[in-house]
């Protein structure tokens, strides 16, 4: 029996249901918007399309991206994503929505490094002292050695050193 794939609802691709933006409750492609120069027509499939990131090759006219940019706003979706996904600048999003989109302000590093936390020195008697002895061309001390065997019975055993026993460790 060969299974069915699962059907694509109201144009959403497989697998992307969960995180789709519908644009419109209505199944109609286009909707009138009222501007100051008039009624403009907005293809709400390309809208959906920029809204949900699927916008390979289309343009969108001035007022479809600002219809798309409104919903993404309206979403609390982040600016620089809104100006990818709808083709305008930060500069031109920052004047359709004075005030409502907050610029992330990057600071320089000013030339501070990040320092590690210090790690604790391997004790002797540990497999991890005995790494030390090797690393500083010393000659590992009977503890170090009696751990560094222990450990690789161990590994020959499981495979691992992770759950290895330790012997008695001294502070070096």
């Amino acid at each position: 029996m060969r299974l069915q794939p699962r059907a694509i609802e109201h144009g959403v691709p497989v697998g992307r249901q969960r995180d789709w933006i519908p644009v419109s409750s209505f199944p109609v492609p286009t909707v009138w918007l009222a501007t100051p120069d008039g009624l403009v027509l907005l293809d709400m499939i390309a809208v959906e399309l920029a809204v949900n990131g699927l916008r390979k090759g289309w343009t969108l006219t001035r007022d479809e991206k600002w219809f798309a940019a409104r919903l993404m706003l309206d979403r609390k979706i982040p600016y620089s994503i809104i100006s990818t996904r709808v083709g305008a600048s930060s500069a031109t999003l920052g004047d359709w929505f004075p005030g409502g989109i907050e610029p992330t302000v990057i600071r320089p590093d000013r030339g501070k490094k990040r320092r590690r936390k210090p790690t604790p020195s391997p004790l002797c008697g540990t497999r991890s002292g005995h790494r030390r002895h090797i690393r500083r061309r010393e000659h590992a001390c009977q503890p170090c050695r009696d751990a560094k065997q222990l450990a690789d019975r161990f590994y020959r055993e499981h495979g691992t050193y992770v759950g290895a026993p330790l012997p008695e460790a001294v502070p070096l």
